[in-house]
């Protein structure tokens, strides 16, 4: 008999702090023998996989988002902030 191949993407275990009213909810959409780290996995999954609405967030606190994540740098955010500024002025 040959050992199991070893897995390329290892399972690394996580703890994470919930409120309790959260881990209820979580418990009562899942049944007692579906697997509660499966759930989270693929909620992780399904949120980073999902596109992101650029047009549901206020352009000010898109310009901090990518000034925040290093995307823009100072300059840039300063300019898109003074044009944005000038083109909701009447």
């Amino acid at each position: 008999m040959t050992p199991r191949p070893r897995s390329r993407d290892k399972v690394v275990p996580i703890s994470i702090g919930i409120p309790v009213s959260l881990m209820m909810r979580l418990d009562n959409e899942i049944s007692y023998r579906q697997s509660r780290s499966l759930w989270v996995k693929s909620a992780i999954i399904q949120k980073l996989d999902e596109s992101f609405d650029y047009d549901s967030i206020p352009s000010v606190q898109l310009i901090a988002m990518l000034l925040n994540r290093e995307i823009i740098d100072y300059e840039m955010a300063m300019l898109l902030r003074t044009k944005l500024d000038k083109s909701t002025t009447p």
